[in-house]
């Protein structure tokens, strides 16, 4: 097997990331997000972020083609009108950013995004009224830059729709529904900037197992589990991946 991994990655490694897959996946489906920000901090301690971001929006995409037409109907289209077409401009400009910037700058930046986000989801930021195409857009703006940049779009819209009076089946099914684009996008993005290889599918075909799985798991874990339990660990995961990644990468640029 060791010989048909990419670029002949270590096997005890491959488990590693594997297992990595399996449970932000699980998170993946039971929360509507938390994919990437989960896996990609982890994954980018092994691996360039050029080489792991896009071989993350094809995994991100399977999940999402399993999940989404069982969700459809609770989608916000209302929200997504004004969220897609800023993240839509945005995501190139991102993509850019992913070409010219250093492995290390972007650890860094991933790492600090994670924590951020998290503390931020912690504190349970609430708007008392739905929010305006003018707040929409300017969340899927922001969310398309870190999409292209670190295949992050999660803690902008994540934090918007977790701070509506939404149900949480809305925000996930509209998270999920969202998220959807955005890896089309980013996809398309990585693609012109030439950073799909071989390795990128051959990652993404090993990996697709790991991602069914979490997601089996994930719907189970929905449909029993308390969601206000369940989002305090998820919460607790993301910010110590974050804290790691962050001291990961002040010692590389050190």
């Amino acid at each position: 097997m060791s010989a048909l991994l990419p670029a002949s990655l270590d096997p005890l490694a491959f488990a590693a990331i594997f297992a990595v897959v399996v449970v932000a996946a699980v998170i993946r489906a039971f929360t509507g997000f938390g994919f990437a920000l989960l896996a990609i901090p982890v994954l980018v301690l092994i691996l360039p972020p050029a080489q792991v971001i896009p071989f993350i929006f094809l995994l991100e995409l399977v999940i999402s083609i399993t999940l989404l037409p069982r969700l459809w109907h609770e989608v916000d289209f209302r929200g997504l009108r004004w969220l897609l077409p800023g993240a839509l401009l945005a995501t190139p400009i991102g993509g850019y950013v992913l070409l010219i910037a250093s492995a290390e700058a972007l650890r860094l930046a991933i790492g600090l995004i994670v924590v951020a986000a998290a503390l931020l989801m912690a504190r349970g930021l609430r708007f008392r009224n739905r929010p305006g195409p003018l707040a929409s857009f300017a969340t899927g703006t922001v969310s398309g830059a870190l999409n292209g940049a670190a295949g992050i779009p999660g803690p902008p819209v994540v934090l918007f729709y977790l701070a509506t009076p939404a149900a949480d089946s809305v925000s996930r099914a509209t998270l999920i529904a969202y998220f959807t684009v955005t890896d089309i996008m980013g996809i398309g993005v990585a693609a012109w900037n030439g950073l799909f290889t071989w390795d990128t599918l051959l990652w993404a075909l090993w990996l697709t197992p790991a991602m069914l799985i979490g997601s089996v798991l994930g719907q189970t874990a929905f449909s029993r589990m308390n969601p206000n339990l369940f989002r305090r660990i998820v919460l607790g995961v993301l910010l110590v991946t974050g804290l790691i990644g962050v001291a990961k990468a002040l010692m590389d640029l050190l």
